[in-house]
């Protein structure tokens, strides 16, 4: 019986910091350490843009391809970031709430920084 609650305290342990964010603006623990050299590619619905911070805040459905289960996390931007959307460049403030969005970045001073946001899906349509 101890060892069963001493078990749970710990699951319930790691689950309260897996949501807390970690490294790389809420992403480190969906991808682990990506580094500047190996870039990786996440996919999900923008559910907030904080322009101050440079952050979009991002509803995660896919790390590298693989599903994920309700995550959220932080995507920081810089003036590299770009944004294309049928064709055309917008800029990262052009984003809204809702736009589904798939996103090739990099690991950056342990944040998860864009290099190119392409959205898949606008929200107004």
């Amino acid at each position: 019986m101890r060892r069963a609650s001493f078990a749970l305290a710990v699951i319930l342990l790691a689950g309260a910091c897996g949501s807390a964010g970690g490294i790389l603006g809420g992403l480190g623990g969906i991808l682990g350490s990506p580094s500047a050299d190996q870039p990786s590619d996440v996919r999900g619905v923008v559910s907030g843009i904080d322009t101050g911070a440079q952050r979009i805040d991002l509803d995660v459905q896919y790390v590298n391809n693989l599903r994920q289960s309700s995550s959220t996390g932080a995507v920081y931007y810089d003036s590299r970031t770009t944004v294309e959307y049928q064709g055309n460049t917008y800029r990262v403030e052009d984003l809204e709430r809702g736009d589904e969005i798939s996103v090739r970045g990099h690991n950056d001073s342990n944040r998860y920084v864009a290099e190119v946001i392409t959205v898949t899906r606008n929200a107004r349509s």
